[in-house]
């Protein structure tokens, strides 16, 4: 089932949203805090505050890449061709231009 014509903006807009609040929570919630936490105190604040700004951003591009791969490995292992790759050239060369 394919997504088109103002079904597909409103789709995108919907994640736009969600992935903005979602690492906004989860930067103020999460990320931070645990940064402060895993960061020595004793460091000078304004190098400390550096590294928990990049271990917040960090973590976050951890978070969707793994995200995003595991929705893609779920989507694939619902295909036959991953595991047998005879099925790659099934059809060749009278594959239909779509």
């Amino acid at each position: 089932m394919a997504i088109q014509g103002a079904e597909a903006a409103f789709v995108m807009l919907l994640f736009s949203v969600a992935f903005f609040f979602a690492r906004l929570l989860l930067d103020r919630l999460v990320y931070k805090p645990l940064a402060a936490y895993l960061f020595n105190r004793l460091m000078n604040d304004e190098a400390r505050q550096a590294k928990i700004v990049k271990f917040s951003e960090s973590i976050w591009k951890l978070t969707y890449y793994a995200s995003v791969q595991a929705w893609v490995l779920s989507i694939i292992k619902q295909e036959p061709w991953p595991l047998d790759t005879m099925q790659y050239f099934d059809g060749w060369p009278n594959q239909p231009m779509t």
